[in-house]
């Protein structure tokens, strides 16, 4: 906590006087990436399957040139590695090689354009590192260090935002890369899920804005909606929702008839948004089944939630 303290205000720094006078926008963001690996040789057939997943919090102000500037912090939710296969005469390994990562700094700049402005978040700082490891069946690697996820917020156009001056922003970007060969291939799914709200808009959270500027809050959560569905068991599924009031909102998942677990949580704008489940539940992906997604927001005093099922196959 005092490590995210310090990043906050490492941010905050970033900006000039003159701008923070003029207020500072406020975001949020989610990024989940999900990789399988196949590798096939004459001895060895084995398959990888890992689950990233970061949240970000930031603000930036816009001086009278229209320059932005800002910055935030991140932090890792989930960092998973599953590996297993088969070793040729030495038989089946299987592992979970443990993951390290660390909170980040978040930057921000770019410039400001009539009502709209064009945002670059990099997260360089972002880094994954495991120790060597041994599978069994004679099965070991090296340690590696890793920046797959400031990689993956380049790979859905993280350094090209556009968002409103005027009005909350929301939007998700996902992309499937495929790489490697038939002996060795990578197929890769990144999503990112962004909310971004200019000054005076309300932060999200709390008591919601119009409450605390003295009017009257009300809180409802409607259009609750999960893509793609039927789903694919393992991959991410995207939950939509409209709430009419910033706040603070939990994506909890559940097979059917099972004890749900929040995934995410962040705050929201007023508005539309998106929270999205990598399709893991604990260690290791979902397996096919039933799955209840349940949205839940908090604000002016009241929680509202709203549950979907989607099948994954």
């Amino acid at each position: 906590m005092a490590l995210l303290l310090a990043l906050s205000a490492w941010g905050l720094a970033l900006a000039p006087a003159d701008a923070l006078a003029g207020g500072l926008w406020k975001g949020t963001a989610e990024g989940i990436r999900v990789d399988h690996g196949q590798l096939q040789s004459d001895e060895v057939t084995s398959s990888s399957v890992d689950n990233y997943q970061v949240e970000l919090s930031f603000f930036f102000s816009v001086n009278g040139h229209g320059e932005v500037s800002g910055g935030g912090s991140g932090y890792y939710t989930d960092a998973h590695w599953h590996l297993f296969g088969v070793n040729g005469k030495e038989g089946s390994f299987d592992c979970e090689p443990p993951v390290s990562a660390e909170a980040f700094k978040v930057e921000v700049s770019g410039h400001r354009s009539g009502h709209e402005a064009l945002l670059t978040l990099a997260i360089s700082d972002a880094t994954e590192t495991n120790e060597d490891y041994d599978c069994g069946a004679n099965y070991t690697g090296f340690a590696t260090t890793t920046h797959l996820m400031s990689e993956s917020l380049e790979v859905v156009g993280g350094n090209q935002l556009h968002v409103s001056t005027t009005a909350p922003t929301s939007l998700t970007l996902q992309k499937t890369v495929d790489s490697g060969d038939a002996e060795d291939s990578h197929v890769d799914t990144h999503i990112w899920s962004f909310s971004v709200t200019p000054p005076g808009s309300g932060s999200g959270g709390g008591q919601g804005s119009d409450e605390a500027a003295g009017g009257s809050c009300s809180l409802s959560l409607t259009h609750v909606l999960a893509a793609p569905s039927p789903g694919h068991a393992g991959e991410p599924i995207a939950v939509s929702f409209h709430v009419s009031a910033p706040a603070n909102a939990s994506l909890l998942v559940a097979p059917v008839g099972g004890t749900p677990s929040t995934v995410v949580a962040r705050k929201v704008p007023k508005g539309p948004n998106e929270l999205v489940w990598g399709g893991w539940l604990g260690t290791l992906p979902a397996p096919a089944g039933r799955y209840q997604l349940t949205v839940q927001a908090k604000a002016c005093g009241r929680t509202r939630s709203q549950s979907v099922t989607v099948n994954a196959t």
